[in-house]
Formats: C-alpha cells, structure tokens, sequence
C-alpha cells in the first residue's frame, strides 16, 4: 500500500503540471492542487527541480487552466500569492516560483511543517491577461509515517 501511494504522488507530480487528484472550479478557470511532505519525493525529482527533501517540509503544486471549446482547458500562467495555516495557527506565506515545461505551467512553494498536524491553504490565483482574481481555499492533512 506504502508503494502505491509513493507511486501515486509521482505521478500526480511528474511533471508538476499534471492534473492533480483535487481541483476548483471557478467557471473559465480551474486551479488543480495537492500538497505533500517533501520527504515523499524521489530524490532525483526532488533534485532536478531544486526542492528540499526533509520531514519537516512541505510543498504545495497548483496549475491554473482556463476552459476553451468543447471541454479543453488551456495551461494559463498566473500570479499567485497565498499562506499555509497549521491548526496550532503557525502561518507561513508561500512564495510560488514557476515550472513550465513541455506545454504545461505550474507554480511550487515549500513551507515548514509540524507532523502530523493540519494546514490550512489560502491562495489568491490572477491569471495573466484576466481582470479577476479567485480565492483557492483548502486543507490537507500531513501524518507521520
């Protein structure tokens, strides 16, 4: 089971803009997300991409679409500004950098986390060339192995 879920995490990031298992909806855009330990990424993923592998840290990956004809969405980049809010209410800003490669766009932020323990994401999404911005809201749970 340990495997499966070690296999699913690389895949949900490899590349980082693969979709990911969670997503919101906001009519023309859609922001996909997840967000993991970093202590759960292959050492040579971790590396190429230049993130610290520890158990106290986390990363969180959001890709921003926006819908075009026929159900086709279209990698959009975005400035995003956000926080991560454990339970015991320790808050650390995220500062996104991008990825983009092979056609897809998406924006990694590492933040220290206390495990196991409960963070709770803010994250403002603009996209480029779009008037309004959308407020991603969403929590995930971080537990010792």
């Amino acid at each position: 089971m340990r495997l499966a879920a070690s296999i699913a995490i690389v895949l949900a990031l490899i590349p980082f803009a693969a979709r990911s298992q969670y997503e919101q909806d906001f009519g023309t855009v859609v922001a996909h997300y997840n967000a993991l330990p970093t202590e759960r990424l292959l050492p040579a993923m971790a590396k190429s991409y230049g993130i610290v592998r520890a158990r106290g840290q986390g990363l969180v990956n959001i890709a921003v679409d926006r819908k075009g004809s026929e159900n086709a969405t279209i990698p959009v980049r975005a400035a995003l500004e956000g926080s991560a809010t454990s339970i015991s209410g320790e808050t650390a800003k995220l500062k996104f950098r991008e990825i983009a490669e092979e056609g897809t766009v998406s924006y990694i932020s590492e933040f220290p986390i206390d495990v196991p323990d409960t963070y709770r994401f803010t994250v403002v999404i603009t996209p480029e060339g779009g008037t309004s911005s959308y407020t991603l809201k969403f929590s995930q749970d971080f537990v010792a192995d």
